[in-house]
């Protein structure tokens, strides 16, 4: 990504972080809290339980606010990396100092290779072009340690927060006209399992484990990989 394209970056995610709400936007992110509290946390608890050792070193590739770290931070060493400042002033407020902080992009991370044992983000994959996917997986796996594996929480386009937020958006926009986006862009859904395993062969991972089920209510695809 140029220097251009991340500072424009930067400043869309910064923009969704502090934006002003709106009584739909109010309501959204209500349900969106109460969602990754209560919902994604505890998913996101059991995949990282399961594939990763207590004190184990990981990166939150695109961390956001860090609701869903709550847990974690207390078992691991995490370091949330983030491109918005807005993200991480957020994410210290929810976990204090019990994680590292690093403003970056996940297209350019600032350490050396080998670095991390695992590395997990969700909601992040999505808002990329297949191409630019495999760009940020690249990275990950220059950052990640031989063995190391990568948790990504990628919604699919069959999950049912997609299929509610798009009957939502084309109420809000198309009947009601009000020019409304609760949240950002969404190019790159999962379309199969085969779709996922061509995106992670082509950035140098191996598929361990695919999981769309009702931990999390259907809404993302768990997808597990290693780098070999």
């Amino acid at each position: 990504m140029s220097k251009i394209n991340a500072l424009k970056e930067e400043k869309e995610w910064d923009e969704y972080w502090t934006k002003k709400k709106t009584k739909s936007q109010t309501i959204y992110r209500g349900i969106a809290s109460f969602y990754r509290q209560f919902i994604i946390k505890k998913t996101l608890n059991h995949f990282i339980e399961q594939e990763f050792k207590k004190g184990s070193t990981l990166l939150h590739a695109g961390s956001g606010a860090g609701q869903v770290d709550e847990d974690i931070v207390q078992k691991y060493n995490i370091t949330a990396l983030d491109i918005s400042k807005e993200a991480l002033k957020l994410y210290k407020l929810h976990n204090g100092m019990k994680a590292k902080i690093m403003l970056a992009s996940i297209f350019n991370i600032p350490v050396k290779p080998e670095t991390y044992d695992g590395i997990y983000n969700m909601g992040v994959m999505e808002h990329f072009t297949k191409e630019e996917d495999e760009k940020i997986l690249k990275e990950l796996r220059r950052v990640l340690k031989p063995n190391g594996k990568i948790v990504l929480f990628w919604p699919p386009r069959f999950g049912l927060t997609v299929i509610f937020l798009n009957s939502i958006h084309f109420i809000l926009n198309n009947v009601l006209k009000r020019n409304i986006r609760l949240h950002p862009e969404e190019i790159s859904l999962v379309k199969s399992k085969k779709h996922v395993n061509e995106v992670l062969k082509n950035s140098g991972f191996k598929l361990t484990k695919f999981y769309f089920g009702p931990k999390d209510l259907f809404t993302h695809c768990v997808i597990v990989a290693t780098k070999p």
